[in-house]
Order: structure tokens, then sequence, then C-alpha cells
């Protein structure tokens, strides 16, 4: 059985439809944070990986897909940074243990464009959490979803989706295929094509099925929305200019081995 790696998300559903229903033989996927994703596929236990922006410049060896990823135009609505104080006024910034594009993704914003200074630390953020004065927590995946559906009482989110979007007037990709030491057969790049062609045409099937299945508390519309309107999943030029910028602005403080998509330094 040859394993697909991928995130527990919603945004990876259409992507992933066929293989998480089973209906390529000898295929299934195996669930992983993003910042657990790389190893998997280092130790051979998947033969291909939706993996971070992060991790793909990270490592030499890892080769991109040019087909398809996760990304946004503007809001993206699973990437927030949440706060009780102006975005300005954040002295301490709470990195989401479970990502690392989103935590460099927040420093670039901070450096290059906000010019504020912060001290950083590691959390792991709960729906209900307390909140501190000048404290911004970054948020991803499903349960930044469920904090937009409850719109708790003098809390704000800041999406860092639309915040690159504004500053740049580029997409930003949070994650990408990549595999390491086989290409992935024709075979296998036809079953990723008609995996998402099936997968974006059953929106409301992955919602039903994923809340019943998770018990996330996220209103179904948002959901919906997300899913058609706020996540793009086909990689255009906008998307490698996107992810060498952030190559780039990031690569004084960010351990990179490319310097650009696909690109060894």
């Amino acid at each position: 059985m040859k394993k697909l790696g991928t995130v527990p998300f919603l945004n990876s559903q259409p992507l992933t439809y066929s293989f998480d229903n089973n209906y390529v033989d000898n295929y299934q996927t195996s669930n992983y944070f993003p910042s657990s994703l790389l190893q998997p596929l280092v130790d051979k236990e998947v033969f291909l990986s939706l993996l971070s922006i992060a991790d793909h410049l990270s490592t030499t060896n890892t080769i991109s897909l040019e087909n398809y990823c996760i990304s946004s135009y503007g809001k993206v609505d699973s990437v927030l940074l949440v706060s009780k104080s102006k975005l300005k006024e954040i002295d301490t910034i709470v990195q989401d243990s479970r990502s690392k594009s989103s935590n460099i993704l927040f420093r670039v914003i901070q450096e290059a464009f906000l010019k504020t200074k912060v001290e950083y630390c590691v959390g792991s953020p709960t729906l209900g959490m307390d909140i501190k004065n000048n404290t911004g927590y970054i948020v991803i995946g499903d349960l930044s979803l469920e904090m937009l559906s409850s719109s708790p009482s003098g809390i704000k989110t800041y999406d860092l989706g639309e915040i690159w979007y504004q500053e740049t007037g580029l997409p930003f990709t949070f994650g990408t295929y990549n595999y390491i030491y086989e290409s992935p057969s024709k075979f296998e790049l036809d079953c990723l094509k008609s995996s998402y062609e099936n997968g974006s045409k059953s929106t409301n099937k992955i919602i039903d099925n994923f809340l019943i299945k998770t018990g996330y508390n996220i209103d179904k519309k948002l959901a919906q929305q997300y899913l058609e309107e706020k996540i793009y999943y086909k990689i255009e030029k906008e998307h490698i200019e996107g992810i060498n910028l952030f190559a780039n602005l990031s690569s004084k403080f960010a351990n990179w081995q490319k310097n650009s998509f696909n690109k060894k330094i």
C-alpha cells in the first residue's frame, strides 16, 4: 500500500478526495500536521507529500510538483493572528507549534511591512484560550475556521494571507506536493489530477463528512466559501513569484537551502 502524505485539515480534502475515499486501489492518505510532514517523506513512509513551503525551501532534496498547491489570493481564513490588541500594539507573538510556514510568514510581515519589534515564543492554541493583552497568537487550520465561526467578543483576527496580498499583490502558497527519491509515475499524476477534479465538484459532501468526522463547530456557509472561494489549488506564474519573494524576504532569519522555488542555493 503506497501512502500520500497530507494534513488533517479541511483545505486538503479536495486535493486528496479520491485517495481519502479509497477510489485508487493500493493507495491511501496518511495525515500529519504541517510541521511534521517532511520526516515521513525522508523516511520513505510516503511516496509524495503535501509539504509546507517552509519545508520545501529548507531542504535541498525535495522537488515540488508544479501543478497543485494550497494557496490564497488575499484572505485565507485559516491562517490568522488572534489578539485583543491593534496590530502595531502587539509586542509578543505566540507561534503555532503545528506550523512552520505561517510562523515565518508573520515574521516576514512583522519585519518587512509592519516594522515593529516583538518577542516570540511557541504555544498550542485552543478554542477559548486565555488571550493576554498586547499578545498575538498565530492560529492555523480548522481551529481558525472555528474561531471565525464563533466570533468571540473583544477578539480581533488578522488574516496573514490578506496582509501578504495587500503588501505584495501576490498569492501566498502554503504548501505544494513534494517528492524526494522518485518522481510520481504517469498513473499517479493522473490520479492526482482526477482526485482534484472529483474533489472540487464534491465540496458539499466533503464538508458534511468532515464536520461529522471531526466534530468541529464550523459554520457550513463559511466552510463552503473557504473551499470554493478562498483556497486556490492550481500553481500559476504568480505563485512562483510569491514563493520566490517569500524566500528572499525571509532568507536572513530562515535556514533555507533553496534560494527560490525548486532551486538549490
